[in-house]
């Protein structure tokens, strides 16, 4: 239950700094657009960059936010199939590795592969809530009405850690400001690879029948 507090804290503080920084990303850190792609219906999704050439605009870089949610959207229903398949503690620290090597290949500025790796990043996290909150509250019984409470105030982690991934983003770049989800991930992996040892339940996994 402790490091579900702690999973979650950091797993919140992850999504709410991609979500948060994510057309900060997109109209700094994107490769450069061929000029031919400003046409018609799209015009206004491009402008003119300071150093020359098309970069994305905040309207722009707005409608592929709905593309991340979609990639999003996607890895909660596909997620659910594969929970009911595969104990739910090995999904989230496969998904929560993956999101590392996501974040890392960002940090790396690989051009438009780093772009690619920000819209994995949302399929990738997309599970991590509701299993992290239901294993944190697996065999507590009476208890887990009180631990559901402190696992949903872990949430503050969305309040805190973005600011810190502001920051490195003011000074090094937003493609640089990815370390510090990447560090989050590493926990909430870390977290799934060892829920078994952690939990004193001898009752089966949850959420997989």
């Amino acid at each position: 239950f402790v490091f579900a507090v702690a999973a979650q804290f950091f797993y919140v503080a992850a999504q709410s700094g991609i979500f948060s920084f994510f057309i900060n990303y997109m109209t700094t850190e994107v490769p450069a657009i061929p000029a031919s792609w400003r046409t018609g219906i799209t015009d206004a999704w491009f402008e003119a960059g300071k150093q020359g050439g098309v970069i994305l605009s905040d309207k722009g870089a707005a409608y592929l936010a709905s593309l991340g949610f979609v990639c999003f959207l996607a890895g909660r229903f596909s997620g659910t199939a594969i929970l009911k398949r595969f104990s739910p503690h090995k999904v989230l620290a496969l998904y929560g590795i993956l999101n590392v090597f996501a974040c890392l290949l960002v940090v790396l500025k690989l051009g438009w592969l780093s772009v690619g790796c920000v819209f994995m990043s949302y399929f990738f996290m997309s599970i991590m809530f509701p299993t992290i909150f239901a294993l944190g509250i697996h065999g507590l019984g009476e208890r887990a009405k009180k631990a559901s409470a402190f696992i949903v105030m872990a949430i503050m982690g969305g309040a805190i850690v973005p600011k810190f991934m502001g920051g490195v983003g003011d000074h090094y770049g937003m493609s640089r400001a990815f370390i510090v989800p990447l560090v989050c991930f590493g926990f909430v992996a870390f977290y799934g690879y060892n829920w078994p040892n952690f939990s004193t339940s001898k009752a089966d996994s949850p959420l997989q029948r």
